[in-house]
């Protein structure tokens, strides 16, 4: 079975140095999210997972990451040349590229200079032995686009304003969980502008997603909101991020947990009672299905209303505390969350 969350806690300290034009710019660091391109240990050049890693660093000191399997997220902070790197925790999946991931954390744990020069970001080690060489993020598209704007549903993508590209919210959003139900199974996410001058709210069975202003706060810090208007409220508290409305907090930013519920129910036509056991990860975007002794794992599909997780044999849809299996022999079960 899949771990969910671990907390990694590390702190890195890049020295920065390069040429003169960008020596200290924070700008040009938080213009991109990055894409690894190149990286270079002191046992050689690194061949690169089949899902490169990335590092986007952004100008309200949040970072964010995917290490070419799990993704992580933290804070950053910057002095002059140097900026200091705080993972604060990671997804955890099993994944075939784990012993790349953690050559790619180490390295980056190493870097202590950088230089920007033909739109291409380089880190380099202190011995100039190890490096690590990123190029803007470019979003790759799988499959026929859907919609509009050439987002690929099917494959997890939506459109983000705030972006001006094709996203997958598991990937580019802060997860986010209702305050009055922590064990809900669909997750709302707040995506920012690369700039982080803007935050984007998605809400799971919203039609149109609120698109709020940073905006600076007597006291320091910023919110993201929509002047002269109480509707959704952007900030961080404690270093948590919150979304509130009319002064009460609706979301908050919560460690990610596994959701186990179990279901009972039938096929209609029999007297025959079934017992499902699910395991719900928020983080993944994936359920667990037991059946028996059978197991199905199955991504997370997007939904106007409800949720749905399926494979090619198998698909479970929900809302509230009822659900509907639909098994590889077409069968389907109709089900009641058991308390």
């Amino acid at each position: 079975m899949r771990k969910t969350t671990i907390l990694m806690m590390i702190a890195v300290t890049l020295g920065f140095s390069g040429c003169k034009s960008n020596s200290g710019d924070k700008a040009q660091l938080t213009a991109n999210e990055w894409q690894l391109k190149e990286m270079t240990t002191t046992k050689g050049k690194t061949t690169l997972p089949q899902r490169v890693p990335t590092l986007m660093l952004t100008d309200t000191n949040t970072m964010y990451g995917f290490s070419g399997c799990n993704r992580f997220f933290g804070r950053y902070s910057t002095e002059g040349n140097t900026i200091k790197l705080e993972p604060g925790g990671s997804t955890m999946m099993a994944c075939p590229d784990l012993q790349f991931e953690s050559k790619y954390i180490q390295t980056l744990a190493a870097m202590t200079s950088y230089s920007i020069e033909n739109k291409e970001l380089k880190l380099t080690d202190k011995d100039r032995k190890q490096t690590l060489v990123f190029v803007p993020k470019t979003e790759e598209k799988v499959g026929v686009a859907n919609d509009a704007h050439g987002c690929n549903g099917a494959a997890g993508y939506t459109w983000s304003e705030a972006r001006k590209d094709c996203i997958r919210l598991f990937e580019s959003g802060v997860r986010m969980n209702p305050v009055n139900d922590p064990q809900a199974t669909l997750s709302t996410f707040i995506v920012f502008s690369t700039d982080s001058t803007l935050a984007e709210v998605f809400i799971p069975n919203m039609e149109n997603n609120p698109l709020l202003n940073r905006r600076e706060l007597p006291k320091g810090g910023y919110a993201w909101n929509v002047e002269d208007d109480d509707t959704y409220n952007v900030r961080q508290v404690n270093g948590q991020w919150i979304i509130e409305q009319r002064g009460e907090t609706l979301y908050t930013e919560t460690p990610e947990s596994v959701i186990n519920v179990v279901f009972q129910g039938g096929d209609g036509k029999t007297k025959m009672l079934y017992q499902v056991e699910v395991t719900f990860y928020p983080a993944e975007e994936l359920a667990v299905v037991t059946l028996d002794d059978q197991t199905y794992e199955l991504p997370q599909q997007r939904m106007a209303s409800g949720y749905m997780y399926k494979n090619d044999q198998v698909s479970l849809m929900g809302k509230g505390k009822e659900a509907e299996l639909t098994l590889p022999d077409g069968k389907v079960l109709k089900l009641h969350e058991k308390k």
